[in-house]
């Protein structure tokens, strides 16, 4: 903007002394610099508090739409009066999906607790009571009514945000017997230290697994013992 004010300073000289512009127009193009220098930040200050206002009120909209919409579905798949000693599976990933369905075969009534939204309509498909959100939120915990479960089973691979939530559930349910996984002696620790009755070491589990395969081949199988017919 200096630059060009500055030049057309020099124009407008140059077209005075060449008799093509009035002084009154050379004065006019420096008043008009002038307040195009002064008014210029004004105008863009002004602006950028109007963009942010703009873009506030527009979050503000957005907000309030996710909050009615999760209102919506809280209203349309609350879990029912009628699921009572059921178990609070919480994370529905790759251990959780599972073993939902191990114990959807078995009988045993669940409700999930999921954050992810495409895993909770998996599991909604799959005919589960499904929570969508965080089970460390009290609002999201209570949703899933564990004043009335008799199991929890943190299938969620997060096991130091696990045992805060576990506090939490112990809390509103001091009869719940809780189970959980882990990845590391710590974790099991920790998961201990908030509530836990027993704790998994998947790699120590997969271990075992493996070694009893190992021990069922030969030729460390032990050999059958002969029968009287033999």
């Amino acid at each position: 903007l200096a630059q060009i004010g500055e030049f057309s300073f020099i124009l407008a000289g140059l077209g005075v002394s060449l008799a093509l512009l009035p002084e009154d127009g050379r004065d006019l193009i420096l008043a008009g610099s002038l307040l195009s220098i002064v008014v210029n930040p004004l105008l863009f200050s002004w602006l950028t508090r109007r963009e942010a206002r703009l873009a506030a009120v527009h979050h503000d909209a957005e907000v309030a739409a996710s909050d009615a919409l999760a209102m919506r579905e809280r209203a349309q798949f609350a879990v029912p009066d009628s699921v009572t000693d059921h178990t609070l599976l919480v994370g529905y990933g790759r251990v959780g999906s599972q073993l939902a369905a191990l114990l959807q075969q078995r009988g045993v009534p669940l409700v999930v607790v999921e954050e992810d939204a495409d895993r909770v309509v998996a599991a909604r498909d799959a005919g589960l009571h499904a929570v969508r959100g965080n089970i460390a939120a009290k609002p999201v915990m209570l949703e899933a009514a564990p004043e009335r479960a008799k199991l929890a089973i943190f299938a969620m691979p997060h096991a130091f945000e696990a045992g805060e939530a576990m506090a939490r559930l112990k809390a509103i349910n001091p009869a719940i017997t809780v189970l959980a996984r882990a990845h590391s002696d710590a974790e099991v620790r920790h998961l201990l230290e908030h509530g836990a009755d027993a704790a998994v070491l998947a790699e120590r589990e997969l271990a075992f697994s493996l070694a009893e395969m190992v021990m069922a081949t030969p030729p460390y199988r032990a050999p059958r013992a002969p029968s009287a017919n033999d």
